[in-house]
């Protein structure tokens, strides 16, 4: 293999845009010198470091108003998933035929989806304000539902991702270029695939339960398999978007409910009960960790630390 066949199959670790502005400079530089293992762990260096940079935003080439104005028009939509246990009650109660006496304790949290249905309708109209609103009102309910209802909630931790991503789309609503934007960067098409992906993890996730009798391994895998589902139809929603960087940056935000789990997950198998000796720092880590990866990921970080004075 000739030093230039070398140089290029490396140069291919590099972003494609990046290759094709300065990839042959870059050869020319590599070709006039000495050469050696020094300059391939550079290249090598040099695409990990852009790479990350890109990732995490550092560079500032993806909008962030471009990012939450697509997630004030998915959010509200990916939130409508906090319905599948109330759906799941409704749906038991119909078929044994039992009172609704208990539907108050095992529903409580209804009205917090609720909201998010309406918001999400106005959304699609052009309704700005009146959703932003409605979005704050269903924050506001789902605080109160969390705080009151502290048995309900205890062994759903899925219900931490859901409560900040409806943070983020209030803040969406209220202060980024709006849903117009959203769905002028996404298209009406994937406004249609994310009710659809929606749609279909509500299903995976109202039939978890009836997977008990084909095993406790399928029963365990229900959540997860309608939380990929969940993501990768975020994921589809944005792929229109024509700065794919912008679409996979929103697709994280909107994937806050199952990153949360994740964090969660891995926190209580590290701790074990411990972690619920203080259920300040619990709260903390639960809540603090995910947001911290979504602000770090799109770049918000980096900028507050370079606004503070030195």
């Amino acid at each position: 293999m000739s030093r230039e066949q070398h140089y290029r199959r490396l140069l291919r670790l590099y972003p494609q845009d990046h290759r094709a502005t300065h990839g042959e400079e870059m050869l020319g530089v590599l070709l006039s010198a000495n050469g050696g293992w020094r300059d391939d762990l550079d290249l090598v260096g040099g695409a990990i470091a852009l790479h990350a940079r890109r990732v995490f935003n550092l560079d500032g080439a993806v909008p962030l108003r471009d990012v939450m104005a697509i997630v004030s028009v998915l959010g509200p939509i990916v939130l409508l998933v906090g319905a599948a246990p109330d759906l799941h009650e409704l749906a038991y109660s119909i078929k044994t035929n039992s009172s609704f006496v208990s539907v108050p304790q095992e529903m409580s949290d209804w009205p917090v989806w609720a909201a998010w249905l309406v918001v999400a309708l106005l959304t699609l109209v052009g309704a700005r304000r009146s959703a932003a609103a409605m979005a704050w009102v269903a924050c506001a309910a789902h605080v109160v539902t969390i705080s009151a209802v502290r048995i309900s909630y205890a062994a759903h931790y899925e219900t931490i991702g859901l409560l900040l991503l409806g943070v983020f789309t209030a803040v969406a609503l209220t202060w980024s270029t709006g849903p117009a934007r959203g769905k002028e960067l996404i298209g009406r098409h994937s406004v249609r695939l994310a009710f659809a992906g929606v749609a279909l993890t509500l299903v995976l996730l109202i039939i978890t339960p009836t997977l008990y009798g084909l095993g406790f391994r399928a029963y365990r895998m229900g959540p997860w398999v309608a939380s990929v589902v969940l993501v990768v139809g975020a994921y589809l929603a944005c792929r229109r978007v024509p700065d794919r960087r912008t679409g996979r940056h929103a697709a994280f935000v909107l994937a806050l409910p199952v990153l949360a789990t994740l964090v969660a997950d891995v926190l209580i198998g590290f701790f074990g009960t411990a972690l619920f000796w203080t259920p300040v720092a619990a709260a903390a880590l639960f809540y603090g960790i995910p947001v911290m990866m979504v602000l770090a990921g799109n770049g918000i970080l980096s900028r507050i630390r370079k606004s503070l004075p030195s």
